[in-house]
């Protein structure tokens, strides 16, 4: 079967530039066989809540289990889904933070939350082993702590896994059908060479080297097997659509498994389920997903559960496009699932290795995991969209839809020698590299592969890196030294020292490697900056070479926004590279300027209104933790005089962005910024944009492009006029002094 992609529309951007100021607006214009399926019927009506539709777990109960990874909505998940896997209650740094002092209320709790609504519930479990979300006094990494040499001393690290995983089954175990013992155990994918293929330079890893992963399966494997309980011992790793890392986990379960066969009761190997993290976005291969499911398939011995699913779409507006193609995606996958179904409504010829699938929630959620990217075959007010059809019937929705190209969209601007790579756009990891240097009389110890460089260091010259990052789910980030543009080529000396150097958020690192790993929640937005001197005196594979950007136990579950370097002096600092595009130095006080190419006829374009030397955020109202700013936008008018020829059935979206607030040394995330867009004078088929919340009252805040308004095809016709009611909040102890950004207009024409 081969997976269809969407066609992504690239929108034009028109009209006119505005520069410089406290607050300046740039206006910017714009191979398997498949089932046999029963006798097509028409799809019901989306929109509708739960109960009007047949429950998953009814429906897919002969094929495989149907089940929920972490919380949701009660009543539509007791509806649903026939098992539960807590997300977060299970975790080793939930369960046993301090060594030797076991919590399990939280996850008792979880249970218990769902089991009483529905007393057949299934219970798994995640997870025993883990590198992130683990405290790491596990595998005794310094500093000491609870009478440990705190020297990765692989006799105290054993011992302190063993105990972890016996005391969590021993409490656990008789209530689980299955565990995931080991969770992302793979770093940087060697389909040649699966043990080098753990090498991540953190966790278990670094104190048992290699065999960490086998080593716990062998003690979950004993205290499962002397209770005679059937709870299936699970590795879960999220990627496995990629083939290499898919083969790396073929690899290592094969490897192990023969090494231990015959150690268990009944011919069971030592490890029984692969389970596929589905994290998926609508750039997901579906063909790279079935041809990995049957991979694993030709194991023999082990299942497959597909595990954490969703599928993200672009954050801002869900769109009518979007939700169709979340839904072709989504009946792609399942059609998938259940032509490869452990369960005998599978008839087919096909592998049958999946025994579970799990959704990662129930309805859209705004914060938290996945919040704002509609992930979720429900809407954030539990109707029903079009994906929770694609999964119910997958036949009769693919033969009904075809994928439909995306409005707006566009690639942010590329600068050579930094490049930034995000999971959520498709991408096999999240993460960027700067690639320094490309004259080894200079520089000698970094490689560019494409011939670019962000930019050629002085040395003795002090640097600063800013990095503006969304956490989508990982709240730690780490700035890394590599030998060259890849996703693991971390050099020596890196390696030895990545866990020395610790900071909180609003911490300015001073050494690399630097760990980012306190004062960061999940959804939140964050400018972590590091400032070194680049000596170039460091021995080669040492501290020096390459930068790179990666998530804290190897988390890819975050958004880089921007990144700059500044070369820092006693003159001023020199701003050097600015990624998307070029940074704009803003200005004193808060000027608006915009300079407006002359309209012609047929035309689609934006004008700002005369807003003299600037627009003032004023009020400094005290709101008790922060402090309020208040203005009004100028009026932004959008002329439209293009003919039916020119605009076919599209309309036209104009769209806001902020960049962070800079006085001096201290900036302030766009985030602080909301608006409230409001139309001057009302007119049918154009509508304002949502209001944004400023960060501090719990919204995004405009660091990423917000809806000003839209027109359809039917209301875009002559000129609109709207403007928005600016709120800038920041902390009530924020230095004083003049603060400076810039904020983005941008019209698009929508098709």
């Amino acid at each position: 079967m081969t997976g269809s992609r969407p066609r992504h529309t690239t929108a034009r951007r028109l009209a006119a530039t505005g520069l410089a100021g406290l607050l300046t607006l740039t206006a910017l214009g714009a191979g398997h066989q498949v089932a046999v399926a029963a006798p097509a019927t028409e799809l019901p009506a989306s929109g509708q809540t739960f109960e009007h539709y047949p429950p998953l777990k009814e429906v897919y109960e002969d094929y495989f289990s149907f089940g929920i990874f972490g919380a949701g909505e009660i009543d539509g998940l007791v509806h649903n889904y026939a098992s539960y896997t807590p997300g977060n209650e299970m975790k080793p740094e939930n369960v046993q933070r301090d060594k030797g002092v076991f919590t399990f209320e939280p996850a008792e709790a979880a249970f218990a939350r769902y089991a009483e609504r529905n007393p057949e519930l299934l219970l798994s479990g995640h997870t025993l082993a883990w590198h992130s979300q683990t405290p790491t006094w596990m595998w005794d990494a310094p500093p000491a702590r609870f009478g440990q040499p705190g020297t990765l001393d692989p006799d105290v690290a054993l011992d302190n896994l063993n105990t972890h995983v016996e005391q969590v089954l021993e409490h656990f175990g008789s209530r689980l059908v299955a565990v995931d013992v080991v969770n992302e155990a793979v770093g940087t994918a060697n389909p040649d060479d699966w043990r080098a293929s753990l090498a991540k330079g953190e966790g278990w890893y670094q104190a048992l080297g290699a065999d960490w992963v086998e080593l716990a399966f062998r003690k979950a494997a004993e205290v499962v097997d002397a209770h005679g309980w059937d709870v299936k011992l699970v590795y879960n790793d999220f990627g496995l659509d990629s083939p290499a890392k898919a083969r790396v986990v073929y690899e290592m379960v094969r490897s192990i498994n023969e090494a231990n066969a015959g150690s268990r009761p009944g011919g069971k190997p030592l490890i029984e389920v692969i389970g596929m993290q589905g994290h998926y976005n609508l750039t997901t291969d579906v063909t790279a997903v079935e041809e990995n499911i049957r991979l694993f398939a030709s194991l023999g011995d082990v299942e497959v559960h597909v595990t954490e699913m969703d599928i993200a779409l672009p954050p801002g507006e869900l769109t009518p496009e979007a939700e169709n193609n979340q839904g072709m995606k989504y009946a792609e996958l399942f059609r998938i699932y259940r032509d490869h179904a452990a369960g005998p409504a599978n008839t087919t010829s096909n592998p049958h290795v999946v025994s579970t699938v799990k959704l990662a929630g129930v309805r859209d959620v705004r914060t938290g995991w996945k919040g704002g990217e509609f992930a979720m075959p429900y809407d954030y007010d539990g109707k029903a969209k079009l994906a929770l059809l694609g999964i119910l019937y997958p036949e009769e929705f693919l033969a009904a839809h075809e994928y439909v190209d995306l409005p707006g969209g566009g690639d942010r601007a590329p600068v050579p020698g930094i490049h930034v790579y995000d999971t959520s756009s498709g991408d096999s990891w999240s993460g960027a590299n700067i690639v320094l240097g490309d004259d080894a009389s200079v520089w000698p110890w970094s490689t560019t592969d494409d011939g670019e460089v962000a930019f050629r260091p002085e040395a003795g010259a002090t640097y600063r890196f800013t990095v503006t990052y969304l956490a989508t789910g990982t709240t730690a980030i780490r700035v890394r030294w590599l030998t060259d543009n890849t996703n693991g080529g971390y050099t020596t000396a890196d390696g030895a020292r990545v866990n020395d150097h610790p900071y909180a958020a609003d911490e300015v690192a001073t050494h690399i490697p630097a760990y980012f790993n306190s004062g960061m929640v999940n959804m939140g937005r964050y400018d972590l900056v590091t400032e070194i001197t680049l000596d170039g005196s460091q021995p080669a594979d040492g501290l020096i070479g390459n930068i790179g950007i990666r998530g804290g136990g190897g988390g890819n579950a975050f958004t880089i926004s921007a990144i700059t370097v500044e070369k820092v002096s006693a003159a001023g600092d020199e701003l050097v590279v600015s990624w998307p595009g070029e940074a704009v130095e803003p200005g004193t006080g808060i000027p608006l300027r915009a300079t407006v190419e002359e309209p012609q006829a047929g035309a689609l374009t934006l004008t700002v209104a005369d807003h003299g030397d600037g627009v003032e955020l004023a009020g400094g109202q005290n709101l008790g933790d922060r402090l309020r700013y208040t203005a009004d936008l100028p009026e932004i008018t959008v002329t439209d005089s293009r003919t039916q020829a020119q605009a076919g059935d599209g309309g036209w979206a104009v769209t806001g962005r902020s960049s962070r607030f800079v006085n001096g040394a201290t900036r302030i995330g766009a985030d602080h910024l909301g608006w409230t867009p409001a139309l001057v004078q009302p007119r049918p088929g154009v509508a304002p944009g949502a209001p944004v919340q400023a960060t501090l009252s719990g919204g995004p805040g405009l660091a990423s492009p917000a809806s000003l308004a839209t027109a359809t095809s039917a209301g875009r016709f002559g000129q609109a006029t709207m403007t928005a009611g600016l709120s800038w909040e920041v902390p009530v102890d924020t230095p004083p002094g003049d603060y400076a950004a810039d904020l983005t207009v941008s019209l698009f024409p929508v098709d």
